[in-house]
Order: C-alpha cells, then structure tokens, then sequence
C-alpha cells in the first residue's frame, strides 16, 4: 500500500472528484501542521465545485489531510487529475 501512495504526488491546480458525492474538486493550497503525536502533518485546501443536478445537500470537507486524501486516491473513492499529467491507476 505504501508503494501506491508514494505514487500519488499532489499538487496544487489538481483536481480531485468525489465518487460518491458528485462534486469535483481542486487543490488550492498546502499547509504544514505540527502534530502532538504524527509530529508533522499536511493539509489541503479545496475548493469544490458541484454539478447543477447534484443532489447531494451535505457539503464535502473544506481541509483535507494529506494522507487520508492520497489513501482515498488509491481506494477509489476519489478520482485524481494532476496538473502535472500525473494520475493513478491499479
């Protein structure tokens, strides 16, 4: 699993889509937070953009945690496009 991770290099400009909640996604910017126990920790400022016809009404996380949006990547339950031309796949 570490190896799909490492994969996975965000950057700012991309775009993410959520499978479930049919809103996209994108990076606007990276922060570095101090952690009592993971020590260092990074967060991502998005900007979500939603589809005329969504009917989702609970509003997707404004900050994601840097980990946790690469190991949604993986699973599948976001759709990433790098504006680096990066992208992951199984």
């Amino acid at each position: 699993m570490n190896d799909e991770l490492e994969r996975v290099i965000l950057c700012v400009g991309d775009i993410i889509v959520d499978q479930l909640g049919d809103q996209a996604g994108i990076l606007i910017n990276r922060t570095r937070h101090v952690d009592m126990i993971e020590d260092d920790v990074y967060m991502w400022e998005v900007k979500w953009l939603t589809t005329v016809e969504s009917v989702v009404d609970v509003p997707s996380a404004n900050f994601l945690e840097e980990e946790s949006l690469k190991f949604s990547i993986v699973i599948g339950m976001y759709e990433w496009h790098s504006i680096d031309g990066g992208t992951f796949e199984l």
